[in-house]
């Protein structure tokens, strides 16, 4: 059975509802249990007041009624103001209050013994009890046994026992009350959190989880709110992509009107600077037509870049060998990092062959593209080191420069087409890396500090078929 909220609140309502009527059940008996006990006290020791006095006046002798008051006044029982014991003449011949002994009962006293004949043994005065008892012995009228009793000892009792059930109850529900609020607290804790993950998903954060522990509603609601910030992340990545594909539809569209409206004229303006300078014999006029050249050869590049771009991909994957393949494009740098004065740092040797399923042209494009880069960085010199880690699913290249660095706000834009911070560049290098390192199901990282170095990390993923060869 699954302990749902609704149950486990039940639950605890029903533990403190049975908690609070066995703690009543418990102290009722124990009360009245004291109760009687106090009360059956005080019948014994009235019999044993009664007994004595009864025993004294049937004696044949003559009475002490010292030793009687003395014998009284050591019984005199909780409760019990005083006992006196009257003759027939309703004159005090023994009590617990010596100042009696001797005198005629009052007037008050005269009628509640005129009542005990009657049968009207008990009279009540407020809390106090006047208690009466004609003693008859030998077919011969002894006298009387008046007691003064007070209940005040019992009443005192009942309101012990009535505080201590009143505080016994607010005790319960003080741990009643403890314990709802630490529950309510525990439960309103995972809501507080599914609220602030909500404000985060609001404000546009999708990758937030919540772990669940629970197996009840909360359980149910955090599962349903993962896989919803799930789902509206995959909604996210198809919507940028269809975002993405439809900015490259709009380059390729722009890169064929390029092509067309730009390659033919550099094509002709090319063909003609040849022919200038086949028939130059100025030198000053040969330079200048080269450098004319030059500028109509970047111009091509543009223009392929832009066909590049925007042009679909299509990757052609085979069997690689990751390692030889670095090496080979270590090897078109190699030249102008020495010309520079850069030293390259070289941390894959150890692992031998490692071979991979990827596109070698493309990827050795998105090589090229990260090593031009920290080269264009050191133009003083500096240190390049290229590192391959095999973890246990993937590859990492790490690429890492001793360049300027950049400033963080440039660096949330380094991956957007068409953005550089190259006086000549065009801002597609890493954007086109990134795509095609994508496609491959992987990712690329950017890390760089202004004045420290950059870092750029190709992350590609090992198929199960992809092997390390000693």
């Amino acid at each position: 059975m699954r302990w749902t909220l609704n149950r486990k609140l039940i639950l605890m309502m029903t533990c403190l509802c049975a908690t609070v009527v066995i703690l009543m059940v418990v102290l009722n008996i124990y009360f009245e249990r004291a109760l009687m006990k106090a009360v059956e006290r005080k019948t014994v020791e009235l019999t044993e007041a009664v007994h004595l006095a009864i025993e004294e006046i049937m004696k044949s002798e003559e009475r002490d009624y010292m030793k009687l008051y003395n014998q009284l006044k050591k019984l005199q029982p909780e409760g019990v103001k005083e006992i006196d014991i009257i003759d027939g003449a309703t004159r005090v011949k023994a009590s617990t209050n010596p100042l009696k002994i001797g005198e005629t009962t009052p007037e008050k006293i005269t009628e509640l013994i005129f009542k005990s004949e009657m049968g009207q043994f008990v009279t009540a005065e407020g809390n106090l009890y006047h208690i009466v008892l004609p003693i008859v012995a030998r077919g011969e009228h002894q006298g009387y046994i008046h007691m003064i009793v007070s209940t005040e000892d019992l009443a005192m009792l009942l309101r012990s026992h009535t505080r201590n059930r009143l505080i016994a109850t607010l005790i319960v529900f003080i741990l009643g009350a403890a314990v709802a609020v630490w529950l309510s607290s525990r439960y309103t804790k995972p809501i507080r959190d599914v609220v602030k993950s909500v404000e985060s998903v609001a404000s546009g954060d999708l990758d937030v989880q919540l772990p669940v522990n629970e197996s009840d509603e909360i359980g149910v609601l955090k599962r349903s709110f993962n896989e919803m910030t799930r789902r509206l992340a995959e909604f996210r990545r198809l919507e940028e992509r269809l975002r993405q594909t439809e900015h490259l539809s709009t380059i390729g569209e722009l890169s064929r009107t390029l092509a067309h409206e730009l390659r033919n004229p550099l094509n002709f303006i090319n063909l003609t600077v040849d022919h200038l300078i086949s028939r130059c014999e100025d030198k000053n006029r040969e330079e200048l037509l080269k450098s004319v050249k030059e500028e109509i050869k970047r111009l091509d590049h543009l223009v392929n870049n832009f066909l590049t771009y925007g042009r679909p991909l299509k990757l052609k994957k085979r069997p690689i060998e990751l390692v030889e393949l670095i090496r080979d494009t270590l090897s078109l740098v190699q030249a102008k990092a020495e010309k520079q004065g850069i030293k390259i740092e070289r941390d894959y040797e150890i692992l031998g062959f490692l071979n991979i399923d990827a596109d070698p042209e493309l990827l050795k494009t998105c090589l090229l593209n990260v090593f031009q880069n920290s080269l264009q960085a050191m133009d003083n010199g500096g240190r390049m080191s290229i590192k391959v880690d095999k973890k246990e699913d993937s590859v990492h290249i790490i690429i890492s420069d001793t360049g300027e660095g950049v400033e963080p706000e440039v660096e949330e834009r380094v991956f957007e087409p068409f953005f550089t911070t190259k006086p000549e560049g065009v801002g597609l290098g890493l954007a086109m890396t990134k795509r095609v390192i994508e496609e491959h199901g992987g990712r690329v990282e950017f890390r760089s500090s202004r004045g420290v170095g950059t870092t750029v990390t190709l992350i590609l993923p090992l198929d199960r078929g992809s092997a390390e060869v000693e």
